[in-house]
Formats: C-alpha cells, sequence, structure tokens
C-alpha cells in the first residue's frame, strides 16, 4: 500500500466521501436504477463542460478517449493538423499516425503555448475544412492554450477543434459550446476527483455529422454503436460502474460549490502556490500557467532526488518531468481536492528541503 499523499498531476488525491461511493454495491447496468444515475452524471457534466452536446462515456484511460476521437472524427482522406507543447499533445500525434491520417504539425517549445496565428496560416493555405487537435491544459509543462482564440480561428475557416480537457476540465475555464470546441476529452481521475477508469468525450452536433462520414475503422470505441446506447442512458459494453459511482459524488461536490467557485478555488490555489515557489527562488517552466498544476525548473537537474526524498522521508509524492524533462522539473498537482491549508505544510517541507540542498551543494 501507498505510504505518501498524491500532489501529481493526475491521479489526484480522491477525498473520503467519493472513495466510500465507490465502494456501494454493484448494480446492473442494464437496469433502471443505473440508467438513472447514469442520466443524472450527463446532465451534472454537462453542467459543468457548459454544453448541449452528446456525452459518451468509456471504460477508459484518457488516451482511451482521445483515440476514440480520432477514430470516429476522422476519415481516411483527412489531413488533421495537431498542434503540440508537451508530450500529451504528442500523443494526438501518434493516434492520429496510428490511423494512417498523415497530420501535419505544428510545434512550440516545452513551456510554451500555442500561437493561434500558426494555425491560422495552415488552414489558409489549405483553404478547405479540417480537423485541429490540441491540449487545453499541457500536463507534461503546466501550460494552459488560449482555446477561445483557437475556437474562433478554426471555427473561421469551417475546421473542427477536438481538445484534451483531461487535466483542465474543472480547474481551468473551458466552456465548450461558447469556445467553439467541437469535441472535449476528459476523464475522471483530475479535477473531478475520483479514481481513474472512466474518460468521455462531448460531441457536439456538427461534429457528429462529421463522425456520420468516417470511414476509419474501429470497433470498441464506434460511437455509431455508443449513440443507441446513449440515448438509453446506457453503455454498450460493461461500464466502471464503481468508478462511475465515484464521478457522480465528485461532480456533485463540484455544482454544490458551483462551477464559477470551483475554478475560482483553484485560480486563488495557483496564485497561492506559485507565489510561495517564486519566494523559494525558483522559476516558473510555462509562460500562461495553468491553475490545475505548478510546475517549476530545478537547477543542477536533481528534481528526481528531490521527488524520492519528498516520498521517502515526507510521505509526500510529486511528479517528475517527461522525456527530457525528466529530472529538469517539479510537477505539483494541485487540482480537485487541495486547499491553501493543505498545500502550505507540503510547500513548508518542500522549502526546508531545498535549503539543506543548497547548503550542502554550495
Amino acid at each position: 500500500m501507498s505510504n505518501y499523499t498524491l500532489f501529481t498531476p493526475g491521479p489526484v488525491d480522491v477525498p473520503d466521501e467519493i472513495l466510500k461511493a465507490t465502494s456501494k454495491s454493484l448494480v446492473y447496468h442494464r437496469e433502471e436504477k443505473f440508467t438513472r444515475m447514469f442520466s443524472e452524471i450527463a446532465n451534472s457534466l454537462g453542467k459543468i463542460l457548459l454544453t448541449k452536446g452528446r456525452i459518451f462515456f468509456f471504460s477508459a484511460s484518457g488516451t482511451g478517449a482521445m483515440e476514440a476521437a480520432c477514430s470516429n472524427v476522422l476519415s481516411s482522406h483527412d489531413q488533421p493538423i495537431v498542434a503540440i507543447c508537451g508530450k500529451f499533445g504528442e500523443r494526438w500525434f501518434e493516434i492520429c499516425k496510428g490511423y494512417n491520417t498523415n497530420p501535419i504539425m505544428i510545434r512550440v517549445d516545452y513551456g510554451k503555448s500555442i500561437e493561434a496565428s500558426k494555425i491560422q496560416e495552415i488552414l489558409k493555405k489549405r483553404n478547405k475544412p479540417t480537423v485541429v487537435f490540441t491540449t487545453l491544459t499541457e500536463t507534461s509543462t503546466g501550460a494552459l492554450n488560449d482555446i477561445k482564440m483557437l475556437g474562433e480561428v478554426v471555427r473561421n475557416h469551417g475546421s473542427y477543434l477536438v481538445v484534451d480537457g483531461v487535466a483542465g476540465i474543472g480547474a481551468d475555464l473551458c466552456p465548450q459550446d461558447d469556445w467553439h470546441i467541437d469535441i472535449l476529452v476528459g476523464a475522471s481521475q483530475k479535477a473531478l476527483m475520483s479514481p481513474p477508469g472512466v474518460s468521455f468525450i462531448s460531441v457536439n452536433d456538427r461534429a457528429f455529422e462529421k463522425m456520420k462520414e468516417s470511414d476509419l475503422p474501429s470497433y470498441y470505441f464506434n460511437l455509431k454503436i455508443y449513440e443507441k446506447f446513449r440515448v438509453k442512458n446506457q453503455t454498450p459494453w460493461t461500464p466502471a460502474i464503481n468508478v462511475l459511482y465515484g464521478l457522480k459524488s465528485g461532480l456533485d461536490s463540484i455544482l454544490k460549490r458551483g462551477v464559477e467557485a470551483t475554478l475560482e478555488h483553484h485560480k486563488k490555489l495557483a496564485e497561492y502556490i506559485r507565489e510561495r515557489i517564486g519566494n523559494m527562488g525558483l522559476e516558473l517552466l510555462p509562460e500562461h500557467p495553468s491553475n490545475a498544476l505548478t510546475v517549476m525548473k530545478v537547477s543542477k537537474n536533481n528534481s528526481t532526488m528531490l521527488i524520492n526524498e519528498l516520498k521517502e522521508k515526507h510521505g509526500i509524492l510529486f511528479a517528475d518531468g517527461q522525456a527530457d524533462l525528466k529530472g529538469k522539473i517539479i510537477r505539483i498537482g494541485h487540482m480537485g481536492n487541495y486547499d491553501v491549508s493543505k498545500m502550505t505544510g507540503v510547500l513548508d517541507v518542500l522549502e526546508t528541503l531545498l535549503s539543506h540542498w543548497r547548503v550542502k551543494n554550495e
């Protein structure tokens, strides 16, 4: 069993009442009790995403929902655009390549955000509708993209915008319908405060019409099958029922507090953490940081050792960098079940440890 508390950018520390909800007795997924609960989950999630679109749920990680978006909205003749600012943006590219769609890549340096003008340049040259894939909150760098601006550019060119919102939903503002997001991807294990195991995509009408033309192979993620069950508040395959119990509890908690109040909570918490980080003499990696996590640079490439010491000696688990950033950054997740009081103690420990390390290395 773990002997630490999660301060990673997903999965997150899950509140006790939500964990308790996941331990309820199972119901049959073709029975009325389940369909009633499933309808409530979809309605609650629609209020948080600020959308009237269709929501499809999968017993899969967020990557599964990303693949579902790709395999359903794309056709073999499409050449999508993938806007990348980190490892999870690269995942869009890898999935598109896996379906042999020959995507066009737009890439910015880690820590930077996507510039809408770069997407606009390509859309002007192509002069025909296409699908643009990008990320709301890039978990590998902590960067936040201006999805509102990207949505306007993409819609003005008659194209389709698909956004990985897994880390940002519930922590960063992202009104799907108002920002012209055609497909929004999310999952249970981040700011929605539930265990991993359920992901979803929210699809607007124009994207759903395009999906009818798709000729890419799919079965488990085929939304033509899912739609027949969605209208009955069911899933075609056996769902992760206990995770759905937890997701419902997490959504209820957010709505009880209020969507705007929840976003404001994350904003103030992020501001507090970044003020503390600055006072420690550390520099943030992202130019435009998300409110879901804080990512800081660590000198002398020793973040891996710092993270291990925090875990082993203090029961605090942060996340290291990925790929080229491993050993160079610390990622602190603070989406969902965290507040200033909880983070104060953790940051106090980090500050003390950093002071000791600096003395040793002088």
